[in-house]
C-alpha cells in the first residue's frame, strides 16, 4: 500500500521542480508527514518553478532538482542498518545534495529503502549489500527544530529527530585539537572571565560530533596503522546538544569556532563540527590510502605488519584516517579547519608538508559534496613559542615551529580556496611553559569564525577578516631583492606602528632551513599599496620567508598589516 501511495504522490508532484527548501529564521515548509514544502520565495535561495514557454523552439535549460525523487521499481528490503554518522539532532549541509547510507545483509540485494526529509522523498537500491540515499534538493538553512529524517522499508523505519540544516566542518587535528574546552575553562585567562561558561547553551544552533584518539578501541578495530577501513563510526558518540558534558570534553578551537560563527550569522545558520583529533599525530597518521601510497610519505615495517609515518611520534600511518575519517567520506560539509603540523616541524618532514597536505585535501575533496566539491580549507597558524628562561625550572613544552608555520603558510599560494587563519597577534605570554599548547583558543575560534564568515557570504569581508594574501614574487637575477604583490590589502598595506618599515623577513639559508643567524641583512619595505620590496645582503635564491622565527611577535619582530589592521600571516616564497 505504501508503494502505491507513494508512486500516486510521485505522479502528482512530478510536475514540482525546485532548486531549495527555504527556512529563514526557522523551517517555513511543511513536516515530511504532512507533505512536500513549497519552493522558495527567495530568489537568491535557488531557482523558483517556471512555466514552460509556449514556443515550437528547442528550448536548453540546465536540469533542475527535484524534490520527489523515482519510485523504483523494486521490493522493499526486509532489513537494513543506517551509518551511526547519521542521528537526531545532526546539522546536513545547507546548499548540498544530501546522501543517507547504510547496509544490508547480502540476501537483500536488488530491493530498496526509501528516504523522507524536509518534503523530499528518494530510494535506493541495495548493491553488494550497501545503498545510499541522494535526495533531490539543496537545502537552505533551517535553525528550527522538529525537522525529522526517515529511513524506512514496508516493515522497518528508521527515524532522526530535530535534524538542522546549515554548515558542517570538520575540526582536524592533534594535541592543539584535542585540548578541550573543559581544559580551556579550568586555566587562568581573561577570555574564561569574559565568556566561561555563558558560551555553553542547549538552545544554541550547535551539533557537536565527538572523534577523539583518546577513544576506547578495544571493541571490533582492524589493525592500526594497514590499509584496513572503518566503514562506521567505531564508538557510541551521537551527534550532541551543547550542554555541559558534550562542551567541556569538546574540542575548544572547535567550539569557539562554532559558539562565534553562530553569533555572526545570530543563529540563522546551525554549525555542526565534526571533531577528529589524536594527540602528536603526524600528517602521515591522517592521510588515506590513496594519498599516502601516492606521496610515498610512509614506510612498511615488516616486522611489525603495519605503516609507519614520518614525523616526531611516528606510530601509525594511515590510521588516523582510515579509523576515524573514513565512516564521514560522503558527508557533506562546508569547509575544514586544519591546526597540526607539530609533529612534522623538522626539516625532512616540513619539506614534504605542501605536496602531501595538498594531495590530501584534494582527495577528500572528490568525496564530500556532490554540489560543491571544492569546500574551503582552513590552517591554524601557529602562534608564537618561547623557549625555556634560564631561571625557569620544571616542566617547559616547546618545539622550534618557524619553519613549519611558514611552509603551513605557503599553502594557500597552491592550494585553491584555502586560507591561513593569523594567529600570530594572540599569544605574548614568554612565562608560559606549555605555549606549545597555547591558551588562546577563544581568539583562535574567533578568528577562524569572521574568516568563514567572509568567505561563505554570511558576514563581514575577507579584507575585515584576515590580513594581506601573498599573490606573487619576482627575484632579482642575483636573487638578492625581491617584489612581493599581495591581495586583501583594504586600502593599502601598512604596520602595525603606521610606517613603511616591515620586520619579519629573512631568508631559507639552504633548501628549507630558515635562516635565524647574523651574519647577512635583510630588509624590507612597503613600496606601493599591494607591494613589498624585501634586499638582502645574501641570495634569496632557497626562498624568502616571513615570520619563519619561532618565537617572533605581532607589533614587534613582526608587524605587517593591511589597512583594517588585520596581521599578515607567516609563508615563504621558493625561487624556482
Amino acid at each position: 500500500m505504501k508503494t502505491i501511495l507513494r508512486t500516486i504522490l510521485f505522479l502528482l508532484c512530478g510536475v514540482m521542480l525546485v532548486s531549495a527548501v527555504a527556512c529563514e529564521g526557522g523551517n517555513e515548509g511543511t513536516s515530511t508527514e504532512q507533505g512536500t514544502n513549497e519552493p522558495a520565495e527567495d530568489a537568491t535561495q535557488g531557482e523558483q518553478t517556471e512555466t514552460e514557454p509556449e514556443t515550437t523552439e528547442e528550448v536548453t535549460t540546465e536540469e533542475p532538482d527535484i524534490m520527489i525523487g523515482e519510485t523504483l521499481d523494486a521490493a522493499y528490503a526486509a532489513d537494513f542498518t543506517v551509518s551511526k554518522v547519521f542521528t537526531s539532532d545532526m546539522v546536513v549541509q545547507r546548499g548540498e545534495k544530501l546522501r543517507v547510507w547504510g547496509w544490508a545483509p547480502e540476501s537483500e540485494n536488488g530491493k530498496k529503502v526509501s528516504g523522507e526529509f524536509m518534503g523530499m522523498f528518494a530510494e535506493a537500491l541495495i548493491e553488494n549489500g550497501a545503498w545510499t540515499i541522494q535526495f533531490g534538493a539543496k537545502l537552505s538553512a533551517c535553525a528550527e527544530l522538529g525537522n525529522s529524517m526517515k529511513i524506512y522499508t514496508d516493515s522497518k523505519e528508521v527515524v532522526f529527530n530535530d535534524v538542522l540544516v546549515g554548515d558542517v566542518y570538520m575540526v582536524i587535528g592533534q594535541s592543539n585539537v584535542a585540548y578541550s574546552f573543559g581544559s580551556y575553562l579550568s586555566a587562568a585567562n581573561t577570555d574564561k572571565e569574559n565568556y566561561g561558561t555563558n558560551m555553553i547553551d542547549e538552545s544554541l544552533p550547535i551539533r557537536l560530533h565527538y572523534n577523539t584518539l583518546n577513544e576506547n578501541e578495544a571493541h571490533g578495530y582492524p589493525k592500526r596503522g594497514t590499509t584496513e577501513v572503518c566503514p562506521d563510526v567505531v564508538h557510541n558518540r551521537t551527534w550532541e546538544k551543547p550542554n555541559s558534558t558534550s562542551v567541556n570534553r569538546f574540542t575548544a578551537i572547535g567550539y569557539c569556532f562554532a559558539w562565534n560563527l553562530v553569533q555572526l550569522t545570530e543563529g540563522k545558520v546551525p554549525v555542526g563540527v565534526i571533531e577528529i583529533d589524536g594527540n602528536g599525530q603526524p600528517l602521515g597518521a591522517f592521510l588515506p590510502n590513496e594519498v599516502a601510497d601516492a606521496t610515498k610519505s610512509d614506510r612498511w615495517n615488516e616486522k611489525e605488519g603495519i605503516f609507519v609515518p614520518e614525523g616526531v611520534n611516528a606510530i601509525w600511518a594511515r590510521y588516523m584516517y582510515n579509523h576515524y575519517m573514513y565512516p564521514f567520506e560522503k558527508y557533506a560539509m562546508a569547509g575544514l579547519v586544519w591546526y597540526q603540523g607539530e609533529s612534522d616541524f623538522q626539516r625532512a618532514h616540513a619539506s614534504e608538508f605542501i605536496e602531501r597536505f595538498s594531495a590530501f585535501m584534494t582527495y577528500m575533496r572528490s568525496t564530500h559534496n556532490v554540489t560543491n566539491p571544492d569546500f574551503a580549507v582552513y590552517l591554524v597558524e601557529f602562534p608564537t613559542i618561547y623557549e625555556r628562561h634560564p631561571d625557569h625550572s620544571g616542566d617547559w613544552h616547546y618545539m622550534d615551529l618557524g619553519l613549519i608555520r611558514c611552509v603551513m603558510g605557503a599553502i594557500p599560494q597552491t592550494l585553491p580556496n584555502s586560507y591561513l587563519s593569523v594567529s600570530c597577534d594572540l599569544w605574548a605570554d614568554d612565562t608560559y611553559f606549555n605555549s606549545l599548547h597555547p591558551d588562546c583558543k577563544f581568539g583562535q575560534g574567533q578568528r577562524l569564525a569572521k574568516l568563514a564568515a567572509a568567505v561563505r557570504g554570511d558576514a563581514g569581508s575577507l579584507e575585515s577578516a584576515t590580513g594581506p594574501i601573498l599573490e606573487s614574487v619576482e627575484f632579482s637575477d642575483d636573487y638578492k631583492t625581491a617584489v612581493l604583490t599581495f591581495t586583501n590589502v583594504g586600502e593599502g598595506l601598512t604596520t602595525s606602528d603606521g610606517g613603511t618599515t616591515v620586520n619579519g623577513f629573512t631568508f631559507m639559508r639552504t633548501s628549507y632551513t630558515v635562516n635565524n643567524k647574523k651574519g647577512a641583512t635583510t630588509s624590507a619595505e612597503i613600496t606601493a599599496p599591494n607591494q613589498i620590496t624585501v634586499t638582502c645582503s645574501a641570495s634569496m635564491k632557497n626562498g624568502v620567508v616571513y615570520n619563519g622565527i619561532a618565537n617572533n611577535f605581532y607589533g614587534e619582530q613582526i608587524n605587517l598589516c593591511n589597512s583594517y589592521g588585520n596581521p599578515a600571516g607567516a609563508f615563504f616564497a621558493a625561487a624556482e
